[in-house]
Formats: C-alpha cells, sequence, structure tokens
C-alpha cells in the first residue's frame, strides 16, 4: 500500500483520498469549497518561500525581517540527530518543548528531565527524522526540508497552563477570521471568530466551546498576521498571547490538509473567502 501511494501522483492522491473522506468527487476544474480550493493550491501554489515557511527552524528568519524578532519563541537548540538528546545539551533551564521542524504534530513538553525516558525519546525521534511528511497529504512545501530537531521555551503561565494560540485566517494578506482551540489536551474543543470577535456558525471536527474572551493583543495579531500573509493567496498565521507578549507559533498553508470536516454550508461558505483568479 505505502509503495501504490508513492506512484500516485499528488493529483490521483488527492482525489482518492477526498472521494473516501466526503464520499463525492473533487472539482479541481471549477473549485467551490474551501476544501476544494485548498487542494487546488496544494497542487498548483508552490515556491521556495512555501518551503521555508513550513520549516519550523527557517522560518524563524523569516519572522524576523517581517515583524521582528521579538515575536519569535526563544530557541534553545537545534539537533541535527536524535542522539543529541541527551538533557544536559538541552538547556540549562527547564521548562521546553522538543519538536521536529519538518512534520506537524510530533513534539515532547518536558517540564523535569528526570520525568523523561530519554532512550525513548531518542529512539521516536530517530524514526521521525527519517520521515518525509510530503507523503502524509501530499503538501509539497514539506518535501525539500532537511530533518532536524529544537528545543525551544514552553510558554506556561502561572498554573502551568500552555496559552491559547489564535490561528488567524488570512486571504491575499487579509485577516478574515480566527480559530481559537480550547483544551486541547482533554476536552478539544473549536470556536471561530469573525475579526471583530463575533462568533461564528463554524464547525471542524471539533464542537464549539464556551464562549472564549477576545483578547486584548487582537488588533496587534491581525496587523503581525497581515504582514506575514501579504505574499501568499492562502495562509493561516497562528500566534500566542503571554501576559502581554505575543508569540508567533507557525505559518499553515493547507489547514487538515485540504481535508477538514466541515459541514457543507461552511465549507461553502469559506470557500468564498478565497480566490485563485490571480494563480490561474
Amino acid at each position: 500500500m505505502k509503495f501504490k501511494n508513492l506512484v500516485t501522483s499528488d493529483e490521483q492522491y488527492a482525489k482518492k483520498i477526498y472521494r473516501k473522506r466526503f464520499k463525492k468527487e473533487l472539482n479541481l476544474d471549477n473549485p467551490k469549497t474551501f476544501n476544494e480550493k485548498i487542494q487546488w493550491l496544494k497542487l498548483n501554489d508552490r515556491t521556495p518561500v512555501h518551503t521555508i515557511c513550513a520549516d519550523k527552524i527557517a522560518v524563524r528568519d523569516y519572522v524576523k525581517e517581517r515583524i521582528g524578532e521579538e515575536y519569535l519563541i526563544p530557541l534553545e537548540k537545534v539537533f541535527s540527530s536524535a542522539s543529541e538528546l541527551i538533557p544536559e545539551n538541552i538547556t540549562d533551564e527547564y521548562p521546553v518543548i522538543i519538536k521536529c521542524n519538518h512534520n506537524s504534530g510530533a513534539y515532547t513538553i518536558v517540564k523535569n528531565k528526570e520525568d523523561i525516558d530519554w532512550r525513548n525519546e531518542r529512539l521516536k525521534y530517530s524514526n521521525l527524522l527519517k520521515q518525509n511528511y510530503y507523503h502524509q497529504g501530499r503538501e509539497w512545501q514539506y518535501k525539500d526540508i532537511e530533518p532536524k530537531l529544537f528545543a525551544e521555551k514552553l510558554l506556561t503561565d502561572e498554573k502551568g497552563s500552555i496559552p491559547k494560540d489564535y490561528k488567524i485566517f488570512c486571504f491575499d494578506g487579509e485577516p478574515k477570521f480566527i480559530q481559537v482551540d480550547i483544551d486541547r489536551q482533554i476536552n478539544h474543543l473549536r470556536n471561530f471568530y469573525d475579526t471583530d470577535w463575533n462568533l461564528m456558525p463554524v464547525e471542524l471536527i471539533y464542537g464549539k466551546g464556551d464562549d472564549v474572551e477576545k483578547p486584548k493583543q487582537l488588533e496587534k495579531m491581525l496587523k503581525l498576521a497581515k504582514e506575514l500573509g501579504k505574499d501568499f493567496v492562502f495562509a493561516r498565521v497562528d500566534f500566542y498571547t503571554f501576559g502581554n507578549e505575543i508569540y508567533f507559533g507557525e505559518i499553515t498553508f493547507h489547514p487538515e490538509s485540504g481535508f477538514g470536516k466541515f459541514n457543507e454550508n461552511n465549507d461553502f461558505e469559506l470557500g468564498k473567502y478565497l480566490s485563485l483568479e490571480k494563480l490561474k
């Protein structure tokens, strides 16, 4: 099965998975929904800058040049090999979070280095560094990233909780709505807000949670997202707020790899924000 996936073209792969997930055909000739347009972008909007921004280490220079170094989470260490994952090599100050630069969703939170099975972590990340994340969803920007590991400071509040992240959906550089994830570690819920912080009737995979207080840094985050997303037809720009500070999270070009389970009306309505005309 894995071999068959490798010899399937990116377009064939997209159509196959889309059909399996949504029980209908993917329309690439005249895409209308948000997911259809994201699939079209995966196949047709490919530049070296996409690869830079998908690389969680390389994107730091992009952010520094565009909005300033002060929005970057402090970086503790970069590793080219999992064998270097020894607590004494990482930092003198915990907590930290360890991540790969070339994929999505793989991380280890280290609050106390004595609580970690480092041998197991080295084995886990050794395997992850051998993987090309491009094959997971055929997102081209991941294909040529040189796999590395890095450790950065873990942002936690006085209760030890990780701050909320705000995912700002930008279309031709214009922020249109914000996704907020709630209780990701326990009971994952997800709200969508417009730029005036009105709750939108949108659900993606997870149910809606209680109303989230409007962040006092919202206008600043929208301005920063606009600057980081202005060169792309679509980009989701993520930030964390920590006290009065704003920190950059990541730039994502294809949320849910274009297979996100909105209800059909949401998928169509959100697709109206995304124009592909300048790329055709």
